[in-house]
């Protein structure tokens, strides 16, 4: 006749098995993973704002006032300027007489000027034969150092020397003369004149207005 099992034994027997599954899934259970340290912000520069640039104004300079029946004169830039251009107008009542210098380098070359009232009779510089100017009224601007001539002596200026622009007050310009660097011209004008040499402007440009006084 079978034995049969004692039921203590049977009672253990299980116990045992689930201790042993507890612990294996114990064991197949993972490890929470380690916690990675976060590292510290670097430092940041602080932000330099730049302040916008500015820009420097071009200073205004007011033309003088018109002069009249006088010596009007002004010193140049450089000891000799070269004509390259020239012309004369009038418009509302003031007429103008504009020369173009050549360039020195990086300077705007611009010679001596004087502007005084004259009377005929005028001559030309350097033969002394007469030169006759139309008009009533009479200046003569002189060119210290500023000449239509080159240091070979061949022509800077192509253009015309004698202008005849219609209305007033300017009735005729001629040359007189351009001789050793130094140049001359009549001005003819309708009546007694008022002048003034703008200012400079930065170019090589000389302009002269007239007005009657």
């Amino acid at each position: 006749m079978p034995t049969r099992p004692d039921p203590r034994i049977a009672n253990t027997l299980r116990g045992a098995a689930v201790l042993a599954m507890l612990l294996v899934a114990a064991c197949a259970t993972p490890a929470p993973p380690t916690p990675v340290p976060t590292p510290a912000p670097l430092p940041t520069q602080p932000t330099t704002t730049r302040p916008a640039p500015t820009s420097v104004p071009t200073p205004v300079v007011s033309p003088p006032a018109f002069a009249c029946g006088a010596i009007v004169g002004r010193p140049g830039s450089v000891p000799v300027a070269r004509i390259s251009g020239m012309a004369a107008a009038n418009e509302a009542g003031i007429g103008r007489i504009s020369f173009t210098f050549r360039a020195d380098g990086n300077v705007a070359a611009i010679p001596q000027v004087e502007v005084r009232p004259a009377v005929p009779p005028f001559t030309k510089d350097p033969s002394g034969l007469p030169l006759d100017v139309a008009g009533t009224a009479f200046v003569v601007v002189t060119l210290q150092g500023g000449t239509a001539l080159d240091a070979e002596y061949n022509p800077t200026y192509q253009g015309p020397f004698d202008f005849t622009p219609g209305g007033s007050p300017i009735v005729e310009v001629r040359r007189a003369g351009d001789f050793e660097a130094v140049s001359s011209w009549v001005v003819g004008l309708t009546g007694p004149p008022c002048v003034r040499i703008l200012p400079p402007d930065g170019s090589g440009r000389l302009v002269i207005e007239i007005r009657e006084g």
